[in-house]
């Protein structure tokens, strides 16, 4: 097994690669329950944990889509606009989010029932356009399987 980072949203039957190179990618998970405290006795009480939905966020630069190489301002923006179109809500904005891939037996490592939740780009830098993208997967389970 060969995992290898390949990020890329999966929208109505559609791949579509992040823009590369991803400098930081964080999964944020939390959890819910219910804390009580008795009154005059240390401690405390946990009940009823369960898992919240993650947030995914990546943090890139605006260079590569893809195989190809981005080198002008007009096709950055492009790209940058191409995705903003996948994130538009169209009846079902779900999505599902895949990092990794495993060329050897044709796996993947994704997460579904995906929203966007934020995209933030910096087009100051003519040179080299960069990017926050916040995404929550209101499932928090990391799914292995084809695609």
């Amino acid at each position: 097994m060969e995992l290898v980072f390949r990020p890329a949203i999966l929208k109505a039957g559609t791949f579509y690669p992040l823009p590369q190179p991803i400098t930081k990618v964080q999964i944020q998970e939390s959890w819910d329950f219910e804390r009580y405290k008795v009154l005059l006795e240390d401690g405390d009480g946990t009940v009823g944990r369960s898992r919240n939905g993650i947030d995914v966020t990546f943090q890139g630069e605006v260079a590569r889509a893809g195989d190809q190489l981005l080198l002008s301002e007009v096709e950055m923006l492009a790209a940058l606009e191409e995705l903003r179109s996948v994130f538009h809500a169209d009846g079902d904005a779900s999505f599902s989010v895949y990092l990794y891939r495993d060329e050897a037996d044709e796996t993947s490592r994704y997460f579904q029932q995906c929203s966007v939740t934020r995209f933030v780009y910096d087009l100051t830098r003519p040179e080299l356009y960069v990017y926050s993208l916040v995404l929550h997967a209101d499932d928090p389970v990391m799914r292995v399987g084809g695609g």
